[in-house]
């Protein structure tokens, strides 16, 4: 019998480990105004210049097993300014599990009288799965292990997606479906299927207001919609002076109180870091999330002589 509850909390626990695979390239960021392209591929090209960024998260700090992804994008406007391309990678792991992904876009650009942009585009990849069940550790010496768990898993699952926005440099905003394709990892050998009652919608918007000559105060939000999974809305402010300099503070419904600080070496180079405290439950109980990202805008030439903070 206690052989038998053992292997139920170890399931459990698996389960909620691998409960964020099941909506592939559903990564949670804090940074996500300074990189609007990694959740809404329509931001393509929005910089104006070829643009690289790279973050790393690491969620509940010194809980082993805790989730932690990698992120790294480019995205550039052509010659013909009304197209812009786009590439990312992405790694995710959760336990067992890992998740490799890749996507490419297309961004098709109007440009409207207010010299703002309104954008639309499409996006196709893939990402790579697997499960190392062989991993899993029993407890108590007397367990026999099951024999499920003996194997590993790797299966491969479409990505395609579609992203609007609309910004100027002085606000942006989209919608967006990432993936309409949902994975279930719970199937074994894993499946994948066109379900967009499964798919995640997510909402941006921010704006950059002039409080003084070297003070400028940047609110926006966040907010994801699955009906089969987690839901939230992310609200953010942040202070920057001197155009170089910039702290912030962020609510998440899951919760989340965020705490943020950047500073922007040169216009093209910009450095950030965020951790993120759990208010619920899981708290007290680990050392906060922790997220490092990087920012390099090549070429760097706009029509103001300020850096674009989105």
């Amino acid at each position: 019998m206690r052989a038998q509850s053992t292997k139920l909390i170890i399931i459990a626990l698996l389960q909620l480990s691998v409960l964020p695979l099941t909506a592939q390239k559903d990564i949670v960021m804090s940074h996500y105004m300074h990189n609007c392209f990694a959740l809404n591929t329509a931001f393509a090209g929005n910089r104006e210049v070829i643009s690289a960024y790279g973050s790393y998260r690491k969620k509940w700090m010194d809980i082993e097993g805790a989730p932690a992804s990698m992120l790294f994008s480019m995205h550039t406007p052509l010659k013909n300014e009304n197209v812009a391309l786009g590439a990312e990678l992405y790694n995710q792991q959760y336990g067992v599990n890992k998740e490799t992904g890749f996507v490419f876009s297309y961004t098709y650009r109007l440009m409207m009288n207010d010299d703002s942009k309104l954008a639309f585009s499409i996006n196709g990849g893939g990402a790579f799965h697997n499960s190392n069940w062989s991993e899993v550790s029993f407890l108590g010496s007397n367990v026999t292990p099951d024999p499920n768990f003996a194997n590993n898993e790797s299966n491969f699952s479409p990505i395609v997606g579609f992203g609007a926005a609309w910004y100027s440099n002085r606000f942006f905003a989209g919608v967006s479906i990432p993936n309409f394709f949902y994975y279930n990892a719970y199937v074994e050998g894993g499946e994948y299927s066109f379900e967009l009652n499964k798919a995640s919608y997510l909402a941006t918007a921010g704006y950059l207001f002039q409080l003084a000559d070297n003070w400028q105060l940047q609110p926006s939000f966040m907010a994801r919609y699955n009906s089969a999974f987690d839901s939230f809305i992310d609200i953010n402010a942040t202070v920057i002076y001197n155009n170089s300099i910039w702290v912030g503070t962020a609510y998440r419904t899951t919760k989340d109180i965020v705490a943020m600080v950047g500073y922007q070496i040169t216009p093209q180079l910009r450095f950030s870091y965020s951790l993120d405290y759990t208010t619920g439950d899981i708290g007290s109980f680990n050392n906060g999330t922790h997220e490092l990202a990087i920012q390099y805008d090549f070429g760097y030439k706009v029509k103001t002589p300020n850096p674009k903070f989105f």
